[in-house]
């Protein structure tokens, strides 16, 4: 009796990745660098921007910033722009009117936000507003 069990443990895991593989099939395959991005903008942009357009609570700063998908859908917008403007663009004491505060992020978290904000181009996902 152990040894049928045994010998019919590899049909059973066959037959059960099968099983999710056709459920699944057609499913878009997440993409964890983005989903990062977008969590990463969620709790960092969201404040001065609207990041998407489930966004719970609107920017809590009443500054003239863009939404992420207007940036996305700039025609000069690029990922080497946006990366640059990230990692350059930033708030001091002295800078008036204000520009974005650095948000320290690392280089792979800036390469996940931009990615997300890419993926917002030419996409009604977010408001604009």
């Amino acid at each position: 009796m152990k040894n049928t069990i045994w010998a019919s443990w590899p049909v059973y895991v066959m037959w059960s990745v099968g099983c999710c593989i056709r459920a699944n099939a057609g499913e878009p395959v997440p993409d964890r660098v983005l989903a990062h991005g977008e969590h990463l903008a969620r709790m960092q942009c969201s404040a001065c921007h609207v990041v998407a357009s489930n966004q719970e609570i609107p920017p809590l700063r009443q500054l003239p910033t863009p939404s992420f998908q207007e940036i996305a859908n700039r025609p000069d917008t690029t990922q080497q722009s946006l990366q640059h403007f990230i990692a350059v663009t930033h708030w001091d004491n002295k800078t008036v009117p204000m520009t974005m505060p650095d948000q320290l992020l690392s280089k792979d978290e800036t390469v996940a936000v931009v990615r997300y904000i890419l993926s917002l181009r030419h996409s009604d996902r977010q408001g604009g507003q």
